[in-house]
C-alpha cells in the first residue's frame, strides 16, 4: 500500500479525530438522554452506533477500491495456511472456549456474576438489561467485529506499515483503536487497545481478516450475553 491523500484526511479526519473525540461527546450526549427516557435511550445509542459502524466500513471500502487496491490486500481472504497460522488458529480456538465460558459462569455461579457485575460497573449505562437491547446490542457486536476490523487492521496496519516496521505498526494502530473507545475510560481504552494489538497480530500472521472478524465479534458478543445476565436482575429488582 502507498498512502495518497486521502488516504492522510481519512486516517486524520475519521480514525484519529472523528471516532475518538465525537465517539466520546455522543456518549456523553447518551448519558444524558437516558437519564430522561430510561431504557429506551439504549436501544437508540445501539441503533445510532450501527449506522456509525456501517459508515466506517463502507467508507474504508470505498477508498480502498477506489484507490485500485484489491480485497484480497485489505485481508478479505482466506487465512494463509502454515506452521505460524495453525499456532494462531490454536490461540483464536483458546479464546473463543473462554469467551464462551465467561457468560456460562455467570449464568450459573453467583460469585461469578458479582465479580463480573463489579468490572461491568463503569460501562453499566451502555450495557443491556432487557431481551430488547440484547438483540440491538448483539448486532452492534457483529458490524464492531466485521467494520472496525476492516478500517483498524486491514486498512490501518497497510498504512503504517509504509512508514514503519512489522511491530510499530501494530502498535500504532492498536493505539488509535484503543483511542476510539476512549468513552470507556482509561482502563477500557487500554484494553481495546491490547485487544487490537491482538487482533493485529493474528491478520499478519494469517494475512486474513477472517479470524480477527470472527474474534473481535465473539469478545463483544460475549461481554453483550454475559452483561445481560449480570445486570438483568439488578434491572428486574430495581423495576
Amino acid at each position: 500500500m502507498i498512502p495518497g491523500l486521502l488516504d492522510h484526511l481519512f486516517v486524520l479526519l475519521v480514525l484519529v479525530v472523528l471516532f475518538p473525540f465525537v465517539g466520546w461527546w455522543a456518549y456523553r450526549r447518551f448519558l444524558e438522554r437516558l437519564s430522561r427516557e430510561g431504557g429506551r435511550a439504549l436501544v437508540r445509542e445501539y441503533q445510532h452506533t450501527i449506522l456509525w459502524l456501517i459508515g466506517l466500513g463502507a467508507a474504508t471500502l470505498a477508498l480502498w477500491l477506489a484507490s485500485g487496491r484489491s480485497l484480497a490486500a485489505l485481508g478479505l481472504a482466506a487465512p494463509r495456511e502454515g506452521r505460524a497460522s495453525e499456532f494462531t488458529f490454536s490461540i483464536a480456538a483458546g479464546a473463543l472456549a473462554a469467551l464462551i465460558l465467561r457468560p456460562l459462569a455467570a449464568g450459573f455461579s453467583r460469585k461469578a456474576a458479582a465479580g463480573l457485575r463489579r468490572q461491568m460497573a463503569k460501562l453499566e449505562a451502555f450495557l443491556p438489561k432487557t431481551v430488547e437491547q440484547l438483540c440491538w446490542g448483539l448486532i452492534v457486536s457483529l458490524f464492531a467485529g466485521l467494520c472496525e476490523e476492516i478500517a483498524y487492521r486491514g486498512y490501518l496496519i497497510p498504512y503504517f506499515r509504509f512508514w514503519l516496521p512489522q511491530w510499530p505498526a501494530l502498535i500504532a494502530a492498536a493505539v488509535l483503536f484503543g483511542l476510539a473507545h476512549i468513552y470507556q475510560g482509561l482502563g477500557g481504552t487500554l484494553m481495546t487497545a491490547i485487544l487490537g494489538l491482538a487482533f493485529g497480530y493474528i491478520y499478519v500472521e494469517t494475512s486474513s481478516l477472517a479470524l480477527p472478524i470472527v474474534l473481535h465479534a465473539a469478545v463483544d458478543i460475549s461481554a453483550m450475553v454475559t452483561a445481560w445476565l449480570v445486570l438483568r436482575p439488578r434491572a428486574e429488582a430495581s423495576a
